[in-house]
């Protein structure tokens, strides 16, 4: 099941980034149409939580290896993402605060949100979806 995890890991870590730079694209074409960098931001935060949610229901049901009941999978989600999201705005925070060149921090925040991504990726499936036996 390792191998199986780390296929379906990365399946959703690569739609994390995919997740990430459409973001950074609409808020380029948003800021170059002139408007306010608020809807960018409120688009992201719109768009990021859903893409993330089916990128992990696929990611888990056609590439974890094991047999999923689809009724957990939602809170196998939360279970991932909650933490997740916490961690990311005190990453966020912490880097734009002690790196003061943008993108040294942008560099840095991204790898430590895989690893993030990673660890409670992993716990997800270990707690929640994994038959009890």
């Amino acid at each position: 099941m390792k191998d199986s995890l780390l296929k379906a890991f990365f399946v959703y870590a690569y739609s994390f980034v995919v997740v990430f730079m459409f973001n950074s694209l609409l808020m380029v074409i948003l800021m170059k149409l002139g408007l306010v960098p608020l809807i960018g931001t409120i688009l992201s935060y719109i768009i990021t939580p859903v893409a993330l949610f089916f990128a992990y229901k696929i990611s888990v049901k056609k590439f974890l290896g094991m047999p999923v009941d689809e009724k957990r999978i939602p809170r196998a989600w939360f279970f991932q993402f909650i933490p997740f999201f916490v961690i990311s705005l005190i990453l966020s925070w912490l880097l734009g605060w002690l790196i003061k060149q943008s993108s040294l921090a942008v560099f840095i925040f991204l790898n430590l949100e895989l690893l993030v991504i990673y660890i409670t990726f992993k716990l997800s499936v270990e707690k929640v979806l994994k038959p009890e036996r």
